[in-house]
């Protein structure tokens, strides 16, 4: 057997998000787990729609600190004014705005401003789509935490760099250059939250862009682009299209025949940390009411709808599975804050004991209810009239709860089912599993051997049945006590036999040392 017929997996962790560990298998599907939301209201702006949260911010987990840094969008008469607010949190739940006093022009309590208003060195407005804040890996001058952002509205993105998170100062004037789709119509790119960070399994760092098009007026897509160094991305025309809605997305007729009546806003990609080749997306759908609701008739909204999350999965960060294609995060019940539009925060977390968390933008004020000249929308006008006005004006962000590995899990009913794993070679003395049995499910492994038998001492009927089990660090064991470290660096096959049980993950590693912990800091991408 040469090293083509076999997946050497070491000591990594393995999720189950495709066919990769799957094989043979019986009576077993690949189950996507949304996250609960929490309900809570971390930051909130209430009132008004004029001055709200917008809907491009991030979160990290880096120095002993949870970090937030997210857009104050305000609307003015001539334009959106946009900054950049930071809070920090000892627990992702009990947040802290404090008073920096980096903003002269600002005139809000308290002044947390770091970019924007005169702090960071830009005395105006930035541009939409900015705030993507990831730690860089790679900084040898110490200013680890990297914010992408745009000077302006139809604008290239450049970057900035700080310290601390704080303090920021501008290192590239154009990381990524917008390359202008169409000089005759307009049409741009950029301007919706855009995603850079270090993929250490490429070793190049990485970029999810919004790219538009031509169709249906403007259509938003998902490009990817990738570069050794920050300032050498190819401009965005170059980057090929990874995700976009398609031909089983509902369709609605045009003058050009059907084509897909919502796209893609953002995107929120991560490179998850704790697992090996694991690539996760949460894009929002935009629902477009004005191509074709007959409850708008002949008066309908030039740019507007709902918006809510949906995912998607990747082993190599290019090719995605967008799975059931249901909803991930949903829009609210009618008087919630997020009744409306919800936006993904760029970076996913560590929470307490076997949780992480996400954090999104929800509001009540549809996408493209205050389109229009000044504050006399003609959007608002129409929305209004047809029941999709604003009740509360609030936008706020809130806190998702999820279990540790807990996107997908393979999963069998009561009837039972199994699966194998191709041939893996591993690293390490004990075998551990993520794993949900609830109350009445059973999970048992076995380990076959190049003979395609079972090993000795490693047959399911040998396996310890693992039940009355939640548990994401749990230890398999087998009657005789024998340890994997025999069979390590030698082909095999792992056997799953599920009862009513939802497996999350697999990984060897050895008996004296910890489980990966989730308290990893995110700057493990």
């Amino acid at each position: 057997m040469n090293e083509n017929d076999f997946i050497s997996i070491g000591t990594n962790r393995q999720v189950f998000i495709d066919g990769r560990f799957i094989k043979n298998s019986k009576n077993t599907d690949i189950i996507v787990h949304k996250p609960v939301k929490t309900g809570e209201t971390n930051f909130i702006m209430e009132g008004t729609s004029h001055k709200r949260i917008g809907g491009y911010n991030s979160v990290l987990y880096a120095d002993g600190k949870y970090k937030i840094w997210y857009v104050e969008n305000n609307y003015l008469p001539d334009g959106i004014y946009i900054c950049v607010k930071y809070a920090e949190s000892d627990d992702g739940i009990m947040w802290e705005t404090p008073d920096l006093g980096l903003a002269q022009k600002y005139n809000g309590s308290p002044n947390n401003v770091v970019l924007g208003y005169g702090a960071g060195n830009v005395s105006d407005g930035l541009g939409d789509g900015t705030c993507m804040v990831f730690l860089d890996p790679n900084d040898t001058s110490g200013r680890k935490y990297k914010m992408i952002a745009r000077h302006a509205l139809h604008a290239s993105l450049g970057m900035y760099a700080s310290f601390d998170g704080i303090r920021w100062e501008k290192e590239i004037e154009t990381i990524i250059d917008d390359g202008r789709f169409s000089t005759k119509t307009g049409i741009f790119h950029l301007d919706s939250q855009n995603v850079v960070f270090w993929d250490n399994r490429i070793n190049k760092y990485t970029a999810y862009v919004r790219k538009n098009y031509e169709k249906l007026g403007q259509y938003r897509t998902v490009a990817r682009g990738e570069s050794e160094s920050l300032n050498r991305f190819p401009n965005v025309n170059a980057m090929p299209t990874v995700l976009q809605t398609d031909k089983h997305d509902m369709q609605v007729k045009t003058k050009n025949g059907r084509q897909p009546a919502s796209d893609f806003y953002t995107n929120a990609t991560i490179k998850y940390p704790w697992a090996q080749d694991a690539y996760f997306m949460f894009p929002n759908i935009y629902f477009k009411y004005g191509k074709f609701l007959s409850e708008f008739k002949n008066d309908k909204p030039r740019n507007a709808g709902p918006i809510d999350i949906r995912f998607a999965s990747s082993r190599d960060g290019i090719n995605w599975n967008r799975h059931n294609r249901e909803v991930y995060v949903g829009i609210g019940c009618k008087n919630d804050f997020d009744a409306y539009s919800l936006y993904m925060l760029s970076g996913i977390v560590p929470g307490k004991d076997n949780d992480i968390y996400m954090y999104y933008m929800g509001t009540d004020i549809i996408h493209g209810w205050d389109r229009g000249d000044k504050y006399e929308k003609r959007e608002n006008r129409i929305l209004t009239a047809t029941g999709f006005d604003s009740k509360r004006r609030v936008s706020a962000i809130s806190r998702l709860v999820l279990r540790r590995d807990g996107f997908t899990s393979v999963r069998s009913d009561y009837r039972g089912g199994d699966f194998h794993t191709p041939w893996i070679i591993f690293k390490g003395d004990k075998l551990v599993v993520n794993v949900n049995t609830a109350a009445a499910g059973t999970l048992k492994v076995g380990i076959i051997g190049e003979d395609g038998k079972y090993i000795n001492g490693f047959s399911p009927r040998d396996c310890k049945t693992i039940h009355t089990c939640n548990d994401i660090n749990k230890t398999v064991e087998w009657e005789q006590d024998v340890s994997v470290a025999g069979i390590a660096q030698k082909p095999v096959k792992l056997y799953f036999e599920l009862v009513d049980t939802d497996l999350y993950a697999f990984q060897f590693n050895t008996k004296t040392e910890k489980s990966p912990s989730s308290k990893l800091p995110y700057s493990r991408q």
